[in-house]
């Protein structure tokens, strides 16, 4: 199926330390799905395997039917958007050539404002936000811009690392909400790897619960309280 990513049986070892141990689940469109554990279960991690930024030891990674290890990979990588923990923006850049990094050499500077301007809507940023420094942005604004930047060549495909990570509960639903409408309204395949289960909980439709470098659960968000088990009750408690 088209804008899907199948993980089988993957396995990920750095030195003799197991990072990650037998995971298997899929990503489909229209089915935003959460990646979740506490500390050091292997998440982030995770999320690399499938950008190619990590080899695995052992099991398959499939996105849209082609292997990671295929060169044809390189193509459909193209078509991701990816916003990491350390939101990763150029200090030297304004937020509009932040956001239209990848187009500077393609573009006018007058064209790429004008398209840094609608891509900002899209984040709940003002036009004026464009000709700022990111040293001049809160955490919410630089989470948003990097989101921003994510979406500015229509990815199929939108990959996120601890997008809400220090950032107060209002802006944390603010951010969760920006991200679930564009999955929505733009079609993406969406995956979020957070350590908020109350965010979890209530934006997302699927998701993947690590520990200790081991699937401990998948399946819906609405089943997720149904047959809990006891690491997941521990995550559970948070919330309460």
């Amino acid at each position: 199926m088209k804008n899907t990513i199948v993980l089988k049986k993957v396995s990920l070892q750095i030195g003799t330390k197991d990072i990650l141990k037998d995971i298997t689940f899929s990503v489909k469109p229209n089915k935003p799905l959460s990646i979740i554990g506490t500390g050091s279960s292997g998440k982030s991690s995770l999320l690399k395997s499938i950008l190619g930024l990590l080899y695995i030891k052992s099991g398959e990674i499939l996105i849209d039917g082609v292997s990671i290890n295929d060169t044809r990979i390189n193509e459909i990588f193209k078509s991701f958007g990816v916003v990491f923990q350390k939101d990763a923006l150029f200090d030297s850049l304004k937020v509009w050539e932040n956001i239209m990094f990848r187009s500077l050499r393609d573009y006018n500077e007058d064209e790429l404002i004008k398209k840094s301007f609608k891509i900002l809507r899209k984040v709940g940023l003002a036009n004026n936000d464009a000709f700022l420094y990111p040293s001049e942005l809160s955490g919410g604004m630089r989470k948003r811009v990097a989101i921003a930047r994510a979406i500015s060549h229509n990815p199929r495909f939108l990959i996120l690392d601890e997008p809400t990570a220090g950032l107060d509960p209002v802006k944390t639903n603010i951010i969760f909400d920006i991200i679930k409408n564009l999955a929505s309204r733009e079609k993406t395949t969406l995956i979020v790897v957070t350590s908020d289960m109350k965010g979890v909980l209530k934006y997302f439709k699927e998701v993947v619960v690590l520990e200790n470098a081991k699937l401990n659960w998948v399946g819906t968000v609405r089943n997720i309280k149904t047959k809990p088990t006891n690491y997941i009750k521990r995550l559970l408690d948070k919330v309460c």
